[in-house]
């Protein structure tokens, strides 16, 4: 490929991808009870199968990337459950398609200025070529459903029609390639035991506690530093008086969770969902949670989710350092709450200013 159009290429993805970002800002508050509603039908029509003897238990829910649809311009994600062979699974079924079209609109522009702009290259630029610069960048693109997806179902996890299919004791709801890399957007164990996880957290081993389901658990009074939790469930769960010190929180579930004296100083904590937790008297200095892209001039990965912390209890919580722009804090108890040289730029609140330290 001419080193001149794989220069622009890249230039023009990046902006691609950039006008992506801004137009999932504006308007994800839009499109999540469309992606909400379709995914309760979804859970619907599979409890209606098994209702029906037609389908047994499921192991995943999976929101499959077909390349070859994307190749074709067919924007949509296929739903696909499994049993816990996955793809080996001989009852696998197709249950029905997710539009992506409202996503994919700067992708869809992106292919067609590529084959533009080829046109100046004197065919040493294939259309072959330009198909598999597609390709490598489809993956970034499609991140975003798992950033649609993921708030989406949080409200909808504890009621019918999710609460009516029949899982197996492990359950997840996934997005990604087929048959290749996917992600975890909801994990639900029912075989967990504190004692037994308490352990193994001893080990601090890279990247096994992350995506797991560690709700509903006594984790109070414990040493957990500088662990790896990534957008793991800590729903319900007790963590009171302990130490999550240095621990990486990203996208980690803490709604309705005890952290009353916790110690999360030094956490990352970008997209975490303190919803309605008990923060009383615990100290989060020098938290790093801002949302959105890290760099807005050179697109990396999707942006953060902003930190949620709506309807939490911060009374007497510690702040002071954190930079937490963009966090939601709305119908928070702030009374005490400490946020001293801390950057709350675009932060929402909706206390006066003045019952916070800061």
């Amino acid at each position: 490929m001419h080193p001149d159009f794989l220069n622009l290429s890249t230039t023009l993805k990046n902006e691609a991808l950039l006008k992506t970002e801004l137009l999932f800002t504006t308007q994800n508050q839009i499109w999540l009870p469309h992606f909400s509603n379709h995914f309760q039908s979804i859970c619907t029509k599979i409890a209606n199968k098994q209702k029906e003897s037609t389908l047994p238990p499921i192991s995943r829910l999976e929101y499959t990337m077909l390349k070859t649809n994307f190749i074709n311009r067919h924007y949509k994600a296929e739903i696909w459950v499994y049993n816990e062979k996955r793809y080996l699974d001989k009852n696998q079924e197709y249950i029905g398609e997710y539009d992506l079209n409202f996503l994919f609109y700067h992708f869809e522009d992106l292919w067609n200025k590529l084959l533009t702009v080829r046109k100046r290259y004197a065919g040493k630029v294939t259309s072959r070529e330009i198909t598999k610069i597609m390709l490598q960048t489809l993956p970034n693109f499609y991140s975003y459903l798992t950033n649609l997806a993921r708030p989406a179902i949080k409200p909808l996890i504890t009621q019918s029609p999710f609460t009516d299919i029949v899982k197996t004791d492990t359950f997840k709801v996934n997005i990604g390639d087929y048959m290749s890399a996917t992600e975890p957007i909801y994990t639900e164990n029912k075989n967990k035991d504190a004692k037994k996880l308490i352990q193994w957290f001893t080990d601090r081993l890279e990247n096994a506690y992350t995506f797991e389901d560690f709700s509903h658990l006594d984790f109070s009074n414990q040493n957990f530093t500088y662990t790896e939790f990534r957008y793991s469930q800590f729903r319900h769960t007790n963590l009171s008086h302990t130490n999550l010190q240095g621990s990486a929180l990203i996208g980690a579930n803490f709604h309705q969770a005890n952290l009353e004296h916790s110690t999360l100083d030094n956490c990352s904590i970008y997209e975490a969902d303190f919803s309605q937790a008990n923060l009383k008297n615990a100290t989060l200095t020098n938290t790093r949670g801002r949302a959105g892209l890290p760099n807005e001039k050179e697109w990396r990965h999707v942006g953060f989710l902003p930190i949620n912390f709506r309807q939490a209890d911060l009374t007497n919580a510690n702040f002071s350092g954190a930079k937490l722009q963009g966090a939601d804090f709305t119908g928070a108890k702030l009374s005490g709450a400490n946020f001293s040289n801390a950057d709350l730029t675009d932060a929402i609140f909706d206390e006066e200013v003045g019952e916070i330290r800061t």
